[in-house]
């Protein structure tokens, strides 16, 4: 029996959309022009067939349910969207948009691979948030390493070989780290499906160990201290639109996990380990932004900015309050979109500047004053300064975590006055230095890429001021 929904067709539409470009033919030049225009139609459709699912969207999982059983041995294959995929499915299927919109300026040979290669990554993602089946979850999870890590290691820069095992390696060791719990879970429960596996109760020392399970995979695959060096290497080795799929979309993937999987079977070890893994949260991002302060590489900046960031993210669910996990979800919007205009904007500087053989610039707004002000303004969503999107949830975090512990609300508002400092120190240096000679600088932006930062910049304000769709999913997401 094969039954297809509104899903079935966002899920499968990036991979059939990725064969369909092995069949473009002609020279170089046009197949590349016409990969990119096909992969931006693709990204499109499927975009605005997830905000179609979302706008008409009602409480009931078995109305967006796709099921097939294959052949005499029964095999499910279950997807279906609910609150919960629903804000990562948005997640996913926007930055792909935005990810193939600068594949045009960071990707100079095989554009048709490197497009095939996004259009898998996102169809594995869209699948594994989708996924009501946990190994059918871990499985996707997993097979979206691959096109992330081709696109590293081939299109990246000197160090990308490197860096791409140094991602994959790390990746591997979160997934060795959840294979065996989701295994015994689902042996546990009878099955794989997520209602069996939330209907289960595990005594305390069963909780612990599964929750070890997901603590290790969170550290590497977020990351969190100590396990975090792969992440500044892979923003400034991988091309921008592959540093957008891995900071933006794939490393948010493991929270949803947590919330799905591991949150509703260990909610007592949890509690009781509680101020523990809060210090644990609070320290990586206060040595995020301590490290940040170091930094004079922007690419690398955006790294370790996230890891500061992280540590929000993992204070809003180790507080475990459903406003705290409300805050989690909606701030792993909000940083996904702030670090992808960042990465965007950073990235337009790179080109430029690469073109131009300047190795250290200076003076942005003088040389050219739109993408000196679409980068600052990035940095201003990096950094949550209200009223734009990110500030909302990490304010509600910190609130959260000055109702559990003071001391931990003190080290978080440390760690934003860390990265304000360090940002602070980038500004001074690369917007407002001495600028080069004006005879080596290349153009301003182009109509292009004006016409994208505004429709992106409008995107993002309307969401910041107007925050009620995403709030309203993760409220029905944690019951809260």
């Amino acid at each position: 029996m094969i039954h297809f929904s509104l899903p079935s067709v966002v899920l499968f539409l990036p991979l059939l959309g990725a064969l369909f470009l092995l069949f473009i033919r002609g020279d170089e030049r046009i197949v590349s022009k016409n990969s990119r225009h096909v992969a931006l139609l693709i990204t499109i459709c499927v975009f605005l067939l997830s905000l179609t699912s979302v706008l008409f969207y009602e409480a009931d999982p078995e109305k967006y349910l796709s099921q097939t059983a294959f052949g005499p041995v029964r095999t499910d294959w279950r997807t279906g969207i609910d609150a919960l995929s629903m804000i990562f499915v948005l997640l996913i299927s926007f930055l792909t948009v935005l990810s193939v919109c600068v594949i045009r300026r960071h990707v100079l040979f095989c554009v048709r691979e490197f497009s095939f290669l996004v259009l898998t990554a996102e169809g594995f993602m869209l699948i594994a948030v989708c996924s009501q089946n946990m190994l059918q979850f871990f499985v996707f999870w997993e097979a979206a390493v691959l096109p992330l890590f081709l696109m590293t290691a081939v299109w990246g820069t000197e160090k990308r070989i490197y860096t791409a095992y140094k991602f994959c390696f790390s990746d591997l060791l979160g997934a060795i780290c959840l294979m065996p719990a989701l295994f015994w879970l689902s042996e546990k429960a009878g099955s794989a499906d997520y209602t069996a596996v939330g209907l289960l109760t595990l005594s305390e020392s069963e909780q612990s160990v599964l929750l070890v399970c997901f603590l290790a995979a969170l550290a590497f695959k977020a990351p969190l201290f100590p396990f975090h060096a792969w992440l500044s290497d892979a923003q400034a080795e991988a091309p921008v639109p592959t540093g957008i799929l891995l900071c933006g979309i794939f490393s948010k993937l493991i929270f949803y996990a947590f919330l799905r999987l591991a949150f509703p079977v260990t909610q007592t070890v949890l509690q009781t380990w509680g101020p523990v893994l809060l210090a644990w949260a609070v320290f990586s991002a206060v040595y995020g932004a301590l490290i940040t302060l170091k930094q004079v590489e922007i690419k690398k900046i955006a790294g370790f900015a996230h890891l500061a960031q992280v540590g929000f993210l993992g204070t809003g669910l180790f507080c475990a309050t459903p406003e705290a996990l409300k805050s989690l979800l909606f701030l792993c919007a909000g940083q996904g979109l702030a670090v992808t205009v960042y990465l965007m904007s950073a990235g337009a500087l790179y080109a430029r500047f690469r073109a131009a053989g300047i190795k250290n610039p200076t003076g942005l707004m003088v040389l050219f004053p739109y993408l000196g002000m679409t980068f600052f303004l990035s940095c201003l969503a990096v950094l949550a300064v209200p009223p734009l999107m990110p500030f909302t949830g990490q304010f509600l975090i910190f609130y959260a975590a000055f109702k559990q512990s003071e001391t931990a609300a003190f080290f978080l508002l440390l760690s934003v006055v860390l990265l304000y400092a360090a940002f602070f120190r980038l500004f001074t240096r690369l917007l407002f230095g001495q600028p080069p000679e004006r005879s080596l600088a290349p153009p301003d932006m182009s109509w292009r890429e004006k016409i994208a930062a505004v429709v992106f910049g409008m995107i993002f304000l309307v969401l910041s001021v107007m925050p009620g769709i995403i709030f309203d999913l993760a409220r029905q997401a944690v019951g809260g």
